[in-house]
């Protein structure tokens, strides 16, 4: 005879498995600040990227400014203004990455927790019956 329980918890292990179970994989895999660094190290990556990539397209947008005013163009200061707009840019974006992935490292954790809780159930309910 089926136990109800028990089924009812290994349909809820079952949804998790096919619903959540790859996006939490992570957070068994890895401890939060190995996580946290990948994912950081990742956003600085592809941050720079993005910044150069604005960068030149906003040089190619005012081309025609830049090559009349070449001559008088101080390169030291742009550079300056550069990189500290660079370092702001990209200290907000890991700031904003790190919380991002510390709330889904938590979050996915927590899920994790409760899904290693539903499998214990299920093998007390297994033990249960062999017993009987």
């Amino acid at each position: 005879m089926l136990n109800q329980e028990r089924v009812g918890e290994m349909t809820k292990l079952a949804i998790f498995d096919r619903n959540e179970g790859q996006r939490c994989k992570p957070m068994i895999q890895y401890f939060r600040t190995d996580y946290i660094a990948k994912e950081m190290l990742k956003s600085f990556i592809m941050g720079t990227i993005a910044f150069f990539l604005l960068a030149v397209i906003w040089g190619l947008y005012y081309t025609e400014d830049l090559i009349e005013q070449i001559n008088f163009i101080d390169i030291r200061q742009i550079a300056v203004k550069g990189i500290l707009c660079y370092g702001a840019c990209m200290g907000v974006y890991l700031l904003i990455t790190y919380i991002v992935y510390y709330v889904r490292y938590t979050k996915g954790r927590h899920e994790v927790k409760k899904y290693y809780m539903h499998l214990k159930k299920v093998n007390r309910l297994y033990r249960e019956e062999e017993q009987v």
